[in-house]
């Protein structure tokens, strides 16, 4: 229709604006203009905080806010078109028409077109504005009123026509069709807004809202019509538009960023209710005892697992005051932790037990109630205004966790107990066949001996793995000491050169060359610095990896090569084979401990995995690192990279004692012999007669030990044998000549041999000059030797026992000694005859 009449009518002419006969007028427009431009401003302020500020990321993720980031929008595009058109109007920037339908009835009437383009453009926006609903599931905007929007502007439209175009029936049929669609999108207005009625205090005010702009525009028709027949004046109806125009479009705003904002608020509200159910039910089904009490120290709170764990149920629980299930020692720390979160204050956590009732009253009530030992944190507890109602606790269960380190306890010592029982008979073994061997005229028993002797090695092999790894990992568990490291000065082509040496000779367990025949054990080892390490700890990481190295390689090449860097600060030993290769994604399950790639039963080598992860702890306590590179069927490479001065080793921290001390500790049993009073002939002193043979104390509980211990010394020394630490004391106190050196096992029933060597230091007060003592061991637990020394041994030497190794440690203590007596004897030679006091003094000090 529209278009019909642009097209087949004429429309009347222009004439000036209508403050040529109302001064006023201006004023009118300026104002509505002014009004517009606040509301522009605000609207303005609003986006530019969002987008400058990280409001724009909430508004942009969260649905709610985007929709009121739309809204922004397009009141933004409204005000700005409403103060464009005010301006221009008030100006004189326009076209005014003369309402030909008006002069035709002999009214009088001015038709701004400006404003009626304004009408057709902002219209139809405010009411989509209004009819905003919930997003679809996927984010989509969705709309309720966009048919009567549109139909809005097209009355516009029509309205316009129906005033200025020069014909009656063309002119009253465009108004009473502009009154039918304002009547049909009111029609649709209505329904929605009866439709928001169910959506609470926010649907309601909408509601109100569409209502209020449905009568807004129907006065806005009335007043339409009433200048036709003259009844009111074109003045009068312009000023009413004025006013009109820009009140419905700032109130319209508020109403729609009230009922917007009010929508968010009921959005939000029932977002937080789901947030609190569904907090009350993780609360509920936590795997983590949770349970609050009020400021009266009454539980209200209960889970599911705090009604586990103490075999209180809910029902019972609630109403029960906290501090009836505490000891008397706790409910002051407990109600000292209420108190201070009450007062808003953080407390710390707290170790509590949670005791069950009286037995009367669990048998009673039918309970049966288990004790629960947990670590506590407090929250404070809030209703929904915000007031603070109580106290919530959230515990971490030390039940488990308790019993767990009474097994780790348990586990150390039985560690302590099966490293001495697996290594001592390992001992016997293989001294007594190598006593054997040497012996054994008969070439086929001999071989058999010797291969005794080879698996009780490897066994020995496996047992000292296992005892380190396991060592190892109970210091990194426990925070506890692990054995510390040796700085010695070590020569690293040498030790190579012998370890390959060693593997080119050694076999597997089926008596093969460990180096298949199609296999070359190559050693291009380059001259290098000396470094301060482990020695014996470095050879055991080189002997683990080139042997995986031989035993992986079928046919090529092992390689064993070195570098420098440039500042003499690290040193490189690179081991490189020709092997089957570790696949990329076991590359790091390698240095697990009891790890291997592959670990099925028909694997093509032995072993239990602990040579990659032993050389690994190993390099890194050094302050190094080992890397790995490697390749499926073409070969793997080991770079073993060692700082030249070692880092300090942080894995133990080793506690001096006070060697000022002279009371020894209770031993068990009190079954230590007390000391016999003696007179100064008694006393024992050693012999200085240099051609006797050194004698040696042997301390051991085990025959087979002490067996071992006589074939190896009886050729340089007289032995005497006593089997436990009771007879050791018993001996040294009776003697008249101490031995010259003795030799102490460790872990002997009735008492120790730590507790043999302090008494002998402490209550026997035999210096360690006097009577050096070797402490013996199969114990490989970081704080035997630590122990050994602080007790006062002179040196400690681990099973099995190597001859040469036995040997020189007994002779470096006797070499010590007689260094000793030989300064002595000087001293009494230099002292002064008559002064026989001073010589006394002397001789003690010395």
């Amino acid at each position: 229709m529209a278009v019909w009449a642009h097209c087949c009518c004429d429309y009347a002419e222009t004439r000036p604006a209508i403050k040529i006969e109302d001064p006023s007028m201006v004023w009118f427009l300026q104002l509505t203009a002014t009004l517009s431009l606040a509301g522009l401003f605000y609207e303005m302020s609003v986006a530019i905080i969002v987008e400058f500020t990280d409001l724009r990321k909430v508004f942009q993720e969260d649905l709610m806010f985007r929709r009121r980031l739309r809204l922004n929008r397009k009141m933004i595009f409204v005000l700005s078109f409403l103060t464009t058109i005010y301006h221009l109007m008030a100006f004189d920037i326009q076209y005014v028409h003369k309402g030909w339908l008006a002069e035709y009835h002999g009214g009088y009437q001015v038709v701004y077109s400006l404003r009626y383009i304004e009408w057709t453009c902002c219209a139809p926006i405010v009411l989509s504005i209004s009819g905003q609903l919930e997003h679809a599931p996927d984010g989509t905007p969705r709309n309720g009123l966009i048919p009567s929007s549109l139909l809005t502007g097209i009355y516009c439209i029509i309205s316009w026509q129906g005033l200025v175009v020069k014909d009656f029936w063309a002119g009253w049929a465009l108004i009473t069709w502009a009154f039918v669609s304002y009547f049909v999108a009111s029609v649709e207005q209505l329904a929605f807004a009866w439709h928001l009625r169910g959506k609470g205090r926010m649907g309601l005010l909408r509601a109100s809202l569409l209502f209020y702009l449905v009568i807004v525009i129907g006065m806005y028709g009335v007043v339409f019509l009433l200048p036709i027949p003259g009844w009111i004046s074109a003045t009068f109806e312009n000023k009413f538009y004025c006013i009109g125009d820009a009140s419905f479009k700032l109130l319209t705003s508020m109403m729609l960023l009230a009922t917007n904002d009010l929508a968010n608020l009921e959005e939000m509200r029932h977002r937080t209710e789901l947030i609190v159910d569904d907090f009350a039910c993780l609360m509920e089904t936590a795997s983590v005892p949770i349970f609050g009490v009020d400021p009266q120290g009454y539980i209200n709170q209960w889970n599911k697992k705090s009604a586990d764990l103490t075999g209180l149920p809910k029902e019972s629980a609630l109403g029960m005051p906290l501090m009836k299930l505490l000891t008397s020692a706790r409910r002051v720390e407990l109600e000292a932790m209420i108190r201070k979160v009450l007062a808003g204050e953080e407390p710390d956590t707290l170790e509590i037990s949670l005791h069950p009732l009286d037995v009367e009253e669990c048998t009673s009530k039918g309970l049966q109630m288990k004790k629960a030992m947990l670590v506590l944190s407090a929250a404070p507890m809030m209703n929904k205004v915000g007031i603070l109602t109580g106290v919530t606790f959230m515990g971490y269960d030390l039940t488990e966790i308790a019993a767990f380190q009474e097994a780790e306890v348990r586990k150390i010592r039985f560690m302590a107990v099966v490293s001495h029982e697996l290594r001592s008979p390992l001992h016997g073994i293989i001294g007594l066949v190598e006593s054997l061997c040497n012996s054994e005229k008969d070439e086929v028993r001999a071989k058999k001996m010797r291969m005794v002797a080879n698996c009780a090695t490897r066994l020995l092999d496996l047992v000292v793995n296992i005892m380190d790894m396991a060592g190892s990992l109970d210091a990194q568990k426990t925070g506890t000491a692990s054995k510390k490291l040796c700085r010695d000065p070590v020569e690293l082509p040498k030790i190579l050169d012998e370890i390959v040496t060693l593997i080119k000779s050694s076999t597997d367990k089926r008596g093969k060359s460990l180096v298949k025949p199609d296999v070359e054990l190559i050693n291009n080892v380059k001259a290098m610095p000396m470094i301060e390490a482990d020695a014996y700890k470095c050879t055991q990481v080189f002997y683990n990896i080139i042997t995986n190295a031989c035993k992986f390689t079928m046919k090529g090449t092992v390689t064993v090569s070195s570098q420098v860097d440039s500042d003499n600060k690290w040193v490189e030993v690179s081991m490189t084979d020709t092997g089957i290769g570790v696949a990329s994604v076991s590359l790091e399950r390698i240095f697990e401990p009891f790890e291997q790639e592959d670990s099925s039963d028909g694997r093509y080598q032995e072993g239990i995995g602990l040579g990659l992860s032993i050389a690994k702890d190993v390099v890194e306590r050094h302050g190094g690192s080992i890397i790995v590179e490697s390749e499926l069927g073409v070969g793997t490479t080991f770079l073993v990279r060692l700082p030249v001065v070692m880092a300090a080793d942080t894995s133990q921290s080793r506690t001096q004692t006070n060697e000022s001390e002279t009371q020894a500790p209770e031993v068990s049993q009190g079954s230590v012999p007390k000391r016999v009073a003696r007179s100064p002939s008694d006393t024992p002193t050693a012999n200085h007669n240099p051609s006797r043979r050194p004698f040696v104390l042997s301390v051991d509980d085990d025959i087979v030990n002490q067996t071992v211990i006589q074939d190896v010394l009886k050729d340089k020394y007289d032995i005497h044998m006593v089997m436990d630490g009771h007879e050791a004391l018993e001996y040294i106190q009776t003697c008249k000549v101490l031995p010259d050196v003795v030799l102490l096992d460790v872990m002997m029933p009735g008492i120790s041999g730590i507790e043999v060597c302090r008494t002998v230091r402490q209550k026997l007060q035999t210096s360690e000059i006097m009577l050096p003592i070797l402490m013996i061991s199969a114990s490989v637990m970081g704080t035997a030797m630590v122990d050994a020394f602080e007790a006062g041994c002179n040196d400690f030497v681990t099973k099995p026992l190597q001859k040469q190794i036995l040997m020189a440690r007994i002779q470096s203590a006797l070499n010590i000694k007689m260094q000793h007596e030989k300064e002595v004897a000087k001293l009494k030679q230099l002292e002064p005859q008559p002064c026989e006091p001073l010589s006394s003094g002397l001789r003690r000090r010395m």
